[in-house]
Formats: C-alpha cells, structure tokens, sequence
C-alpha cells in the first residue's frame, strides 16, 4: 500500500506484522503488529483492518508517521460464519475507496461446499452463502466508523455458480535454480516495485528498480519465510 505521493509504503507479513518503508532509500520507519490487514494510507493515519478469529469487523488507525496506535473502532457484527482474512481469498474480499478524509471498506464473505466427495444438491445448495456490506471510516479528531445502508455499499458480485465450489488456487513454490520468482510488481513514479519469492528459503522481499534504466535501487526482506502466497502489490 502507498500513499498517494509515492513516498511511504506499508505492507505486512504473513502474521499481519506491518512494516512501513521509506520508497526514496527502503529504510524501514517503522513496525507495527500483528493481525492487521493495512487498507488505506492517507491524511496522515493508516487505515487498517483488524484480523481475528471471530466474525466482526474492526477498523484500527494508525499514525502514518510512527505506527502509534490513533483509535480502535467499536466492532461491526458479520455473518456468523464469515471471517475477515489478511489477504483476498474466495471467503472474503475488500474493495477500499479513498474520498478526502474518509474511507470506505466494501467487504464480500462467502462460503461453498469444501468436502471431498461429490454432494448432493441440497448440501451443495446450504452451503453457499454470501454476504455484502460496507463501512465509512471518517479520519476526523476523533476518527469514527458508520456502518453504510445497503443502497450506500452498492450491489457487489456474489457466487452463484459451480465456480464458487472450486477451490482456491494453490500458492506458488519459488523455483529451484538460483532466480528468484517475481510475485508481482507496480509502478510507483519511476521505480517499478517488484515483490519476490527467494528459491529455497521461501523469503518474500520487496525491490525498487529504475523503470529507465534496470537497476536495482534498494531491496527490503519482508518475510523470512512465508507459508503462504506472498500479498499482491496495491496502489
């Protein structure tokens, strides 16, 4: 996550540790965590997503500078059966849109038949569920989070195909030779920022390359070792 000048990232491990970097040198500013999913960086806070094993939403803001905790939100009740996750997965996904000083989270939880022998249509059928909303995270003195009707979150896409039943796709295994597997990458001004998964170690590091010319300019290790598919990079 980068904030709109392109000076300051934060990104997390796969604990939900948040690490907050310096894109002109990637020196590190500082650590926060864990169990937080960063959402948005703007007005000087950091917009971030609790992650815990109970089916509630928590907005939890930080202060951009020193990754203080600001203020906790009161949680917001989901679905009995969904669960917030660090990154997207097919059971949830978040859509952040950025207005001035405030944020809106638009969450989508799902669930699908997970077993492994084929189920009958009534199985098949209450096992899928899914469920759509929204909140505004207002960054004022105080900051403060309302809870969006469902006209204000919007219709999102909900499963209602065999697709939803599919599993998610496997992580990637960095590969075998000495070359490191490009995870994904973005352009942030004239620097191409470019997560890696290590070979063998399974370390997830973050580089900056001069889009011009090549060459490398900094890399960070973000994640000694991760056991799972590295974060995708977001404006």
């Amino acid at each position: 996550m980068v904030d709109a000048r392109g000076r300051q990232a934060v990104v997390h491990d796969h604990e939900g540790a948040l690490t907050a970097l310096d894109l002109e040198n990637g020196a590190l500013l500082w650590r926060h965590g864990p169990s937080l999913r960063p959402c948005a960086l703007l007005a000087g806070s950091v917009v971030t997503l609790r992650i815990s094993p109970t089916p509630t939403l928590v907005v939890v803001v930080l202060d951009a500078a020193t990754g203080e905790d600001r203020w906790t939100s009161e949680p917001v009740d989901l679905p009995p059966w969904a669960r917030c996750t660090l990154d997207d997965t097919r059971a949830f996904t978040l859509r952040t849109d950025v207005a001035d000083d405030a944020v809106v989270l638009r969450w989508t939880a799902r669930t699908w038949y997970r077993g492994g022998a084929a189920p009958s249509a009534r199985v098949l059928e209450e096992s899928r569920r899914a469920a759509h909303g929204a909140v505004r995270a207002t960054l004022a003195d105080p900051p403060s989070l309302d809870v969006l009707s469902e006209a204000e979150a919007g219709a999102e896409a909900l499963p209602e195909t065999a697709d939803a039943d599919v599993p998610p796709p496997a992580p990637p295994v960095a590969s075998s030779g000495r070359q490191s597997a490009v995870v994904d990458q973005s352009l942030v001004g004239d620097r191409r920022m470019e997560l890696l998964l290590r070979p063998g170690s399974g370390a997830v590091v973050l580089t900056a390359v001069d889009s011009r010319t090549g060459t490398l300019v900094w890399e960070v290790e973000l994640d000694p070792a991760t056991p799972r598919r590295a974060p995708r990079l977001r404006p």
